[in-house]
């Protein structure tokens, strides 16, 4: 279980990384072309994955139920940009099928990360 918890600590890192490339090339509303709920969240993300990652780091609790609700909205997020709003390019639903695969996964691992044996302190 200490690698699905690895795992998550580096998709989380890299998703965060990602939101700040997005600030560092976009400026302050690098998500201008999408709805204002929808840039928020996505702007939330720039703090919610790394959040979320470093309190798996430290074994934290909080941090195995985070990371699901923050993979799991984030694929429905990227779903409707693509779908409803069609956003993205050629390749964008490739990568959202592989946010919601890793949503689903995580879901589906957090009971067996959370029990009494993995969970961190």
């Amino acid at each position: 279980m200490q690698a699905a918890a690895t795992a998550l600590v580096l998709l989380l890192t890299w998703g965060g990384l990602q939101h700040l490339l997005d600030f560092i090339t976009g400026g302050r509303t690098p998500y201008a072309y999408a709805p204002r709920w929808l840039a928020a969240y996505w702007s939330a993300l720039l703090l919610l994955d790394p959040l979320a990652a470093v309190l798996i780091a430290r074994r934290h609790h909080a941090g195995l139920l985070l990371a699901p609700l923050i993979l799991l909205t984030d694929a429905a997020a990227n779903g409707y940009a693509i779908h409803a709003l069609d956003l993205g390019g050629p390749l964008a639903p490739i990568g959202h099928g592989v946010v919601s695969v890793v949503a689903i996964a995580s879901t589906a691992l957090t009971p067996r990360l959370l029990r009494p044996a993995n969970r961190p302190a």
